[in-house]
């Protein structure tokens, strides 16, 4: 248990931890210290004799600067829930939000709700709790994160999203065409005034799969590259923030004009380049490594392109009235973004089940990882199915003697697509995903992420990324003192975000104390706890005995104090 003691008002700090290894996330070894902080900072570190309203005793135990979350979606959870679960239960004291060119602002009132179904369909969002909970009417990027302040328990800050900016410059047609040169100045003075209201940079993404809810590709994936270099030059005009995107060829580990247009990027906005995870794609088991040499090229030459590695292995589940599981081939992407009931007449249709079949057992289906060997039955409605909870889909259908095709979506249309469906990772894929993280996160431009935190909440849940790269990798494969910087400092300052990510005199106190003989990633679960009642998946953690935001003390042993002293940060 946190020992403490407290005295009298008049005391020298607001807080002191007594004797804690500390860890300050620059790299340099670690050293025992007592930490002092007043109001939201850090005051003294070294040896303090002075009184404190609050004293904890740390010794034996780890202090870290607190997590940054550098790829999130919480942009809309923060309206019901102010702390950012399950990502605050496992050290992030700052999330990073819009992400992939996806937000809410800029909006027109009459495009909030358009924008809220892209979110739905794109980034697995409950379109129930988002009509219940989100909380926006439409305005500025300022507008939308001016609400926040006083009002959450982590830091935030959010890119100004490409798609949103599309949007609101172009309507309808954003979905259609290419933008004209007019449209394209209008969008720049879009980013610009969000740059103004402290947006930490610029997103967007071009990935294929990216289909709105009214099955039109999303508006970043109709952009020229011409456009997106000069949407991305207007943060050379501030010097600060970075870019981020998802390359349309991804998963090929970055085609020639791919390349081409994140260097330009670069060179246009003279900021850093944030890329996606370093992983075996669909398209190309090998795409990680390309992607990796071409940026070690890159950045060699004087770049700031930063990929990253996800240390998250919490599986997928599948729930066919609301999934991006299979998004990768396009005939089951098809059929899942079709809205009930034609959903489900097409899943009944035997001529769409042999498509779908075929589509399932290519080799795109099968480089995704999923065969009917590891899709099994995870939780169903109907309780005469309970016999079925635990087998794949492949014994069901041995069982029954019909093709596994049509024992996966009899048993889903049964309950209405409501049943739930688990994907086994094979013990080999395993081993291989943890050999290629190993070496990814060797190089000293790769950051740690991503939790993908508050996107794909029926599907998938990475929040134990920080607990995982702690547990697994160090000291196997980095120092305690190395992943700590992958995890505070080098997103803080690859992002510009100033005065964090460190334990220095001068610094907002932004700080974990962890129980390293303890640390470990929790259970994981399905929880009922969001707007209209609607599920998520949530990672549980331990050993995280403390965790404070700018001074003031927010979880203790991952149970929220009540208090809300996270800021909305003006990107710089």
């Amino acid at each position: 248990p946190m020992a403490s003691t407290r005295t009298q008002a008049t005391a020298d700090f607001d807080l002191i931890l007594r004797g804690a290894k500390v860890v300050d996330g620059t790299g340099i070894p670690a050293y025992v210290a007592d930490v002092g902080i007043q109001g939201e900072r850090i005051a003294k570190i070294g040896r303090i004799d002075g009184e404190a309203a609050r004293v904890i005793d740390a010794k034996g135990l780890v202090l870290v600067p607190g997590f940054i979350d550098i790829h999130t979606h919480y942009d809309v959870q923060l309206d019901w829930d102010p702390i950012a679960t399950p990502s605050c239960w496992h050290g992030i004291t700052t999330v990073l939000a819009g992400n992939c060119g996806f937000t809410l602002a800029p909006a027109k009132p009459e495009d909030v709700d358009w924008l809220a179904g892209m979110l739905s369909r794109v980034e697995g969002m409950s379109r129930p709790a988002l009509a219940e909970g989100l909380k926006f009417t439409g305005g500025s990027h300022g507008d939308y994160w001016k609400r926040f302040e006083g009002k959450v328990g982590i830091n935030v800050a959010s890119y100004v999203g490409h798609s949103a900016v599309r949007r609101y410059v172009m309507g309808d047609a954003a979905s259609e065409r290419q933008a004209t040169p007019a449209e394209i100045e209008a969008m720049k003075e879009c980013v610009r005034q969000a740059m103004r209201e402290g947006a930490i940079g610029f997103s967007t993404s071009q990935l294929a799969l990216h289909v709105g809810e009214d099955g039109r590709e999303v508006p970043s994936n109709h952009a020229s590259a011409d456009e997106v270099v000069a949407l991305a030059s207007v943060l050379a005009e501030f010097n600060r923030g970075a870019c981020e995107i998802i390359p349309r060829s991804f998963g090929r580990g970055y085609d020639d004009a791919d390349r081409e247009l994140m260097l330009r990027m670069h060179e246009a906005s003279g900021r850093p380049v944030e890329l996606n995870l370093l992983f075996p794609s669909a398209e190309d088991p090998e795409s990680w490594s390309k992607s990796l040499a071409f940026c070690r090229e890159a950045n060699a030459k004087g770049a700031r392109l930063h990929p990253q590695f996800g240390t998250n292995r919490g599986g997928l589940h599948v729930k066919l009235s609301d999934t991006f599981v299979f998004d990768d081939m396009p005939q089951w992407r098809e059929v899942l973004c079709l809205a009930e009931p034609a959903r489900s007449e097409r899943l009944r249709d035997p001529a769409t089940r042999d498509r779908l079949e075929q589509e399932f057992a290519s080799s795109a289906g099968k480089a995704i990882g999923t065969t009917w060997q590891n899709l099994a039955v995870e939780k169903v409605v109907d309780r005469s199915n309970q016999t079925k909870v635990g087998k794949t889909i492949a014994e069901l259908a041995a069982a029954a003697g019909v093709r596994p095709i049509d024992s996966f979506l009899d048993l889903a249309l049964g309950e209405g697509l409501e049943t739930w469906f688990y994907m086994v990772t094979a013990p080999e894929a395993a081993a291989y995903m943890n050999q290629i993280c190993a070496t990814v996160m060797k190089e000293p431009f790769v950051m740690a992420g991503s939790s993908d935190g508050g996107a794909h909440l029926a599907s998938f849940v990475g929040a134990d990324y920080t607990t995982n790269l702690l547990t697994d990798y160090v000291p196997s494969v980095l120092t305690l003192e190395e992943a700590v910087f992958k995890l505070a400092y080098m997103p803080a300052v690859v992002h510009g975000i100033a005065d964090r990510g460190a334990i220095r005199e001068g610094y907002f106190a932004d700080l974990v104390l962890i129980d390293m003989e303890q640390l470990g990633k929790g259970d994981t679960w399905l929880a009922r706890d969001f707007p209209a009642n609607s599920e998520r998946f949530v990672v549980g953690s331990k050993g995280y005995v403390a965790t404070i935001v700018n001074g003031a003390v927010v979880l203790e042993h991952n149970k929220h104090t009540g208090a809300l002293p996270g800021h909305v940060l003006q990107g710089g």
